[in-house]
């Protein structure tokens, strides 16, 4: 059995948190318990609510934060134990916003260059691989001397996966890369998102609230809700017939092209639970339109893939 290119075991964060200067410390387990395996050249896709820990995850993924329990590991190597340099060429990110990410004083060619120089590598080699990358993002490498203002958007966002890509990493982590673009520059990074996924074989974790854009991309999905994973499955059945009651509401929260429907109502209402005060048993069942008394007492067990009572009744 081959070894995943990822493989994520019990992974957890926990925050103390205090409300005021005499407040008591609470609490906050943001990423609780979170077990995920990629395969080499897959996408998974990771969608919730905003609140539900996916950016947490993506930092622990990346080793931005420290975790309080389980491991991270890429090609069977712990990311905990390797610096930063050695977890630099397994792992990479795009982040939401391009501009924010990208330094306005330096050129194109110096912001895709900097993780070569930050290995080591200068020079002639330097140089070609930026140009080479440049090319392989669509955008010219006569654009090098050029700053971050000077481009659009999608340009920005394609320099930013440019330099995620100039080490040749195994894995691309995406946190909410196409939110801050126009609709038809999103569907423009998608596809580039994919041809690149192809022709070097990454392995892509993809992190979005946008259901749309996780159904195009991804081979897989884990629904994340209060820092578990709620439901893992195969994309296309994920879609078809979702089996936990928080996954069948993400989706039914979808807007529709239809003029007049406006936004649908599916009883989940606006505010998220505190996830200092996680509740017992499901943690959904006090917005689960379906919850039974065991719900409120009684942790789920997984069921082909969903956390849920309803499931192994």
């Amino acid at each position: 059995m081959s070894t995943p290119a990822i493989e994520i075991r019990d992974l957890e964060k926990r925050f103390i948190v205090k409300q005021g200067l005499f407040g008591t410390p609470r609490h906050v387990r943001a990423v609780d318990g979170v077990t995920l395996s990629i395969p080499t050249g897959a996408t998974l896709g990771i969608v919730g609510e905003s609140g539900c820990g996916k950016s947490t995850l993506a930092r622990l993924i990346l080793g931005l934060l420290p975790a309080s329990a389980g491991s991270v590991l890429v090609e069977g190597q712990d990311l905990s134990r390797l610096d930063r340099r050695a977890r630099a060429r397994l792992i990479q990110p795009v982040f939401q916003d391009p501009f924010s990410s990208l330094n306005p004083r330096r050129s194109i060619g110096d912001i895709v260059a900097m993780p070569l120089v930050a290995q080591g590598v200068a020079g002639r080699e330097t140089r070609s691989r930026v140009a080479e990358m440049l090319e392989q993002v669509g955008i010219s490498p006569d654009m090098a001397s050029r700053y971050p203002a000077q481009l659009s958007g999608g340009q920005r966002q394609r320099i930013a996966i440019a330099r995620a890509l100039v080490l040749r990493p195994r894995i691309l982590l995406c946190d909410e890369p196409t939110s801050a673009l126009d609709v038809s520059v999103q569907s423009q990074i998608l596809n580039l998102l994919a041809d690149l996924r192809r022709s070097l074989n990454l392995t892509t974790i993809f992190i979005s609230h946008n259901l749309a854009v996780v159904e195009h991309i991804a081979d897989t999905v884990a629904v994340m809700y209060l820092g578990r994973i709620v439901e893992e499955a195969q994309a296309q059945a994920l879609f078809a017939t979702p089996r936990h009651p928080y996954t069948r509401a993400l989706l039914a929260s979808v807007l529709t092209p239809e003029p007049g429907l406006g936004v649908p109502d599916v009883g989940l209402g606006d505010v998220l639970p505190d996830p200092s005060n996680i509740p017992p048993g499901c943690r959904f069942h006090p917005r689960c339109p379906v919850a039974i008394a065991r719900c409120s007492l009684q942790t789920p067990p997984r069921v082909d893939g969903a956390e849920c009572h309803l499931l192994s009744a």
